[in-house]
């Protein structure tokens, strides 16, 4: 890149670096930086850097350089004074004077320029676009404001926020009902509004605690994750503080500003009465504290919570000197190729690394599926499948592949020794187990019923006169089970008797009294409805004379007695007949064709004790079910198949099929009943499964 490097002459530095004291290594070592005013960046230098840098100016060549350090005692080789030259290049350090060497920095320009396409590929999630400069803003406001840091408030406020939760607790189905009131246009605007006072706040408090160190604040703008927008501030000259704690301070002033609004939204709420006021304390109590407390305070990407973590460990560049020990630490446990570590590393700082590198991308995995999930979902289907592959393919499996790569790269150092062996027998059982069609079962939920089966309840609130059943009893259509007696409905029939009676006693009359005959269309009338309603009382009246609606046993009964009282409510007895038991398992389409009808299943129930009685499969219906009838095995009641309320019904996210079984045997069953049935299948491996699953998934989101 310039041209002047390779004569022995020295090129020259920039005018406008600055050499300054850095706060102490790790290990408590004294360090120096580069300021590079330029792009506001820091470069850390070791002793033999610092010696070159000092001299540099006074010599006049590469050999004049050397000879000055070597007369201190300062022995620095070619080599290491060409690494920092190369180092001082790639970064741009180096005044630009010639043809050749502005020839050479645009070469480099237009390799590092990408295509708009390109570029909004690899940066879509996180763009930064600064605003303005307020670093003499903040010069001029900090007077104003440092009297803040002098007052300690941070007790009072936390202790406001343990008062306000309190009253929020006592509030509690005020607080959820004011969320779930306020989902409309209007509020989703005081929403926004009071997220970009809350963050401007933040901001804010990153700057002024900042400047209270001396700090310079180059710049405040937005930047746009997952194209929605947050502001940021960039305190990269906080790195110049030779103190941690005052770099922490700076991190986590954000943070406090928001918790510290939180508490007094959430105290303020908790005391003005209902009104506009008190809806705009809850937004920003709300806002503030999901804010503060899920997206900032994560250590995994790069929010405060990172920078913070760094910062009270003293590490610096946390997350990619992570990354490094963390795939080293991967490759020796896979091949125990006997590499140095990246650095050097005692045993706990090692584990502390590799433990913060493998949950970062754990942590990552879920997180970019998951955003690819939601772009899928939340935009036009067409767009949504060019982003989530553009997420997935970026984001996990570009990741996945360079790491591949290197592996494939370091075959030469690969050798048969007990990490790599082990790793091969791991290697071999894990694709075993995906290929070899070793799975013949597959468990399903399932419902042990009768075809007939019927829970008797009383049609009205009543007194039993007889109880005439009892449990495992059999009985025969028809027959009478429990008499009762309402009280209400009686008293209601004598009323409605006592006025038929009256009005047949004025329509017998109106014959003869011409006044009273003109009235005779509304005496019909009121005839008619008093009869309708003595009809509906005496039909009640019957239906508490309960009957077996066919023969069957009684299964469970409440076991009452003469004189009790129930309800409609109230289950009085269930009855069943024998004859009809039936298993109803159900199961996805993929499973259809492996299944075969007089194959032996069995049964388990939610409680855990299997049936003693094989099951053997009868048919298998041929469509798939509209609805499940037995909410027990709904997911909204706790069950395995996953289904939404629609009309009331509960409709599965899928095509499931009903599987008939039959009990071999008597099994003695008094209830329904629900659980797995284990059903014997064709042979097949999970990875063939699960390319049906995804293929199923594929022809499913296929439909424009």
């Amino acid at each position: 890149m310039f041209a002047n490097t390779g004569l022995g002459v020295l090129p020259k530095l920039r005018q406008n670096l600055q050499l300054l004291s850095a706060p102490p290594d790790e290990d408590g070592e004294p360090r120096w930086q580069i300021f590079d005013p330029t792009n506001n960046k820091f470069y850390y230098l070791s002793l033999t850097a610092l010696s070159l840098f000092r001299k540099w100016s006074s010599a006049s060549n590469k050999l004049d350089l050397l000879s000055k350090l070597e007369s201190e005692n300062n022995y620095v080789s070619q080599n290491e004074l060409d690494t920092f030259i190369q180092f001082l290049k790639i970064n741009h350090l180096l005044e630009i004077k010639s043809k050749e060497d502005i020839a050479g920095f645009k070469e480099v320009l237009s390799q590092q320029k990408k295509h708009v396409l390109l570029w909004l590929l690899h940066n879509y999630l996180f763009i930064k676009l600064p605003l303005f400069r307020p670093d003499l803003l903040l010069t001029r406001l900090y007077p104003i404001t440092k009297s803040l840091f002098s007052l300690k408030l941070h007790q009072p406020i936390f202790l406001l926020g343990l008062i306000g939760i309190f009253m929020v607790m006592r509030q509690w189905e005020v607080f959820t009902h004011t969320f779930q009131n306020m989902l409309n246009t209007s509020s989703i605007l005081y929403y926004i509004i009071a997220l970009v006072l809350v963050k401007s706040a933040h901001e804010l408090g990153h700057a002024l605690v900042a400047k209270r160190y001396g700090c310079r604040v180059s710049s405040m703008g937005v930047a746009f994750l997952l194209m929605t927008p947050i502001l940021y501030t960039d305190t990269t000259d906080a790195w110049r503080l030779r103190s941690r704690f005052q770099r922490l301070s700076i991190v986590t002033a954000g943070v406090r500003v928001e918790i510290y609004i939180a508490c007094l939204a959430t105290f303020l709420w908790g005391i003005v009465p209902d009104g506009s006021l008190r809806n705009m304390l809850f937004f920003v109590a709300t806002t503030s504290w999901i804010s503060s407390l899920l997206i900032n305070i994560s250590p995994f990407m790069r929010f405060d919570g990172y920078y913070a973590l760094s910062d009270f460990l003293g590490m610096e560049n946390l997350q990619p000197r992570s990354f490094l020990v963390g795939k080293w630490f991967l490759r020796e446990r896979l091949f125990g190729f006997g590499f140095s570590p990246p650095e050097p590393l005692n045993r706990k700082k090692c584990r502390l690394m590799v433990i913060y590198a493998w949950c970062t991308w754990v942590y990552r995995l879920f997180l970019f599926i998951g955003i690819a999930a939601l772009v899928y979902y939340f935009t036009f289907k067409l767009l949504g499948i060019i982003l989530f592959v553009v997420e997935i393919a970026f984001f996990v499996i570009l990741p996945i592949t360079k790491e591949m790569t290197v592996w494939f790269k370091l075959r030469n150092e690969m050798s048969l020794n007990r990490t790599s062996l082990v790793s091969i027998l791991l290697f071999v059982l894990t694709v075993a187990l995906l290929v070899i069609p070793w799975k013949s079962q597959v468990s399903v939920p399932a419902v042990i019923t009768f075809e007939r089966y019927i829970t008797l309840y009383s049609s009205d609130n009543a007194e039993v006169i007889s109880w005439d059943i009892r449990s495992s009893i059999q009985v025969e259509k028809d027959q009478i089970l429990i008499h009762l007696r309402s009280a209400e409905i009686e008293k209601d029939i004598d009323i409605t008797q006592t006025n038929l009676e009256q009005l047949n006693k004025k329509w017998q009359r109106s014959g003869v009294n011409a006044k009273e005959l003109s009235s005779s269309l509304i005496i019909q009338t009121e005839l008619a409805r008093e009869t309708s309603r003595l009809q509906g009382l005496v039909k009640k009246q019957k239906r508490l004379l309960i009957k077996a609606p066919f023969n069957g046993v009684i299964g469970q009964d409440a076991s009452l007695t003469n004189g009790d009282f129930v309800n409609n409510k109230m289950p009085l007895a269930t009855l069943y007949d024998g004859q009809s038991l039936i298993v109803k398992a159900y199961i996805r389409a993929q499973l259809i064709s492996q299944i075969e009808i007089q194959k032996r299943a069995s049964f388990v129930g939610n409680d855990g004790k299997p049936l003693v009685n094989e099951l053997v499969i009868e048919r298998v219906i041929p469509t798939a079910i509209t609805n499940l009838n037995y909410l027990g095995l709904s997911s909204s009641y706790g069950g395995e198949i996953v289904t939404e309320l629609l009309d009331e019904k509960e409709i599965p996210n899928e095509a499931l099929y009903e599987v008939h079984l039959k009990v071999l045997g008597d099994a003695h069953l008094t209830r329904q009943q629900l659980g797995q049935v284990s059903l014997s299948i064709e042979p097949e491996s999970f990875i063939l499964s699960g390319l049906q699953h995804i293929y199923g998934v594929f022809i499913k989101e296929s439909i424009f």
